[in-house]
């Protein structure tokens, strides 16, 4: 199981939103030092309520070849790129281009968005998305295979033929998805599945079944990326008190944006009718990655009984907290303890 994570350029100073280019490229230079495999950043274009929250980088391809830039091996990709809001063949040869300039590292991943004020920002219906995802994906195989491909609507055009001063070089596509639509579809048209980070890993491995026999029917090897908000410390207690305050936060948040919690895995929902009335015993179980050293491993081992994942997606910390000394405190120690491991699980 390789072992990821999440990395922003944004940051708090002052209680004020700043644009931290200094603390991304020290957190991907740690990554990269510390063996992480990737790090992903992922696209906001809007700052409605739904968003306030949220790390803004307004184009995920260039954060992602700032950090190539300054590190060695560490891959980057987007997670996500709104594919529903850009037309896709600027989307793929833009991530070809990154992925030639070094080589093997970048991989590009799309997602359909569900945020309103990012779509309000193109002009684009929230009902559109998974018409666009799916015309999107095509039109990148299409690219990516050298075959004809006619856009009529959204987007019109014809997907022209790759110049071939790109080289043989493979773009490795991700997909993100919440639904049994989108997972099939990851299936179907792309190299992997990213899941969200909020679901319960026993609803997410629902899906992945969904997702790995479409994948067999497809002819594609299966590759499970679960995302997971995450803290490690000395302690199970050290873990909730570097992490805990900002994990309900942000469960919060997906409560308030809708469509994210169900009570079939979550049964506390019966008669939560506010996100304020959540508290983090509710919401940790078997959805957060949080506690010490051996609490990880334990759980590891349950998820990959459970899910059974190819990669392990981490976020450690938010745009507004923990500071970033705190994250790498973490990461040195997922580092050192948790990557080692994880194969052996």
């Amino acid at each position: 199981m390789k072992v990821s994570v999440v990395v922003s350029v944004v940051g708090m100073r002052d209680n004020q939103r700043i644009w931290d280019l200094e603390s991304f490229e020290r957190e991907c230079k740690v990554a990269d030092d510390l063996g992480f495999y990737a790090a992903y950043t992922g696209e906001r274009r809007g700052r409605g309520k739904a968003s306030g929250q949220t790390a803004v980088t307004y184009n995920p391809d260039l954060a992602c070849m700032y950090g190539l830039s300054k590190t060695k091996n560490l891959r980057f990709g987007s997670h996500v790129t709104l594919l529903p809001l850009h037309h896709p063949v600027r989307v793929v040869q833009d991530a070809l281009m990154v992925n030639r300039l070094f080589p093997g590292r970048f991989m590009l991943g799309v997602g359909a968005g569900y945020t309103r004020e990012d779509f309000d920002a193109f002009g684009v219906s929230l009902g559109e998305r998974g018409k666009r995802m799916q015309i999107g994906l095509e039109a990148i195989n299409a690219f990516l295979k050298g075959e004809p491909y006619e856009l009529r609507g959204p987007w019109n055009g014809t997907v022209p033929l790759r110049d071939p001063a790109m080289g043989d070089l493979s773009l490795e596509v991700l997909s993100g998805g919440w639904s049994v639509p989108g997972v099939r579809r990851a299936a179907q048209l792309s190299d992997g599945w990213h899941t969200g980070p909020i679901r319960t890993v026993t609803a997410e491995a629902e899906l992945a079944s969904v997702y790995r026999e479409e994948c067999a029917k497809s002819g594609r090897k299966p590759r499970v990326i679960l995302m997971r908000e995450a803290a490690i410390g000395t302690t199970d207690q050290a873990a909730l008190d570097t992490m805990g305050t900002h994990l309900l936060d942000y469960a919060r948040i997906y409560f308030d944006r809708g469509g994210t919690y169900e009570e079939r895995h979550d049964p506390w929902l019966k008669g939560i009718t506010s996100s304020k009335q959540m508290t983090l015993e509710m919401v940790a179980p078997d959805r957060f990655l949080v506690g010490s050293v051996d609490s990880w491993l334990k759980t590891l081992a349950e998820w990959k009984r459970t899910i059974d994942p190819d990669e392990l997606l981490l976020r450690l910390r938010y745009f507004y907290g923990p500071p970033l000394d705190e994250a790498i405190q973490s990461m040195k120690m997922i580092s050192s303890y948790i990557i080692p491991e994880v194969d052996r699980l």
